[in-house]
């Protein structure tokens, strides 16, 4: 059991190590970049989305709301 928990200990250091040295390579520092970008820009799309849903599901609301007035009113 312990040489379970130091394999996956010396796996997660050799990947954090590596990881670091990869980010450092402007090569890595550039593709971070592009891709932290990109995220960005689908946040930017998807709040926009989410800002139109919600315009129209106010638009339906306000709207059931009136057939409902209607209907009490017209009893």
């Amino acid at each position: 059991m312990n040489y379970e928990k130091a394999f996956f200990f010396t796996a997660g250091l050799i990947a954090g190590v590596g990881a670091v040295c990869f980010v450092k390579s402007g090569k890595a520092r550039k593709a971070a970049v592009a891709v932290a970008s990109k995220g960005l820009e689908l946040q930017e799309r998807v709040a926009g989305m989410a800002e139109r849903l919600k315009e129209t599901m106010d638009d339906v609301i306000t709207e059931a709301k009136y057939v409902n007035e209607q209907k009490t009113n017209e009893s």
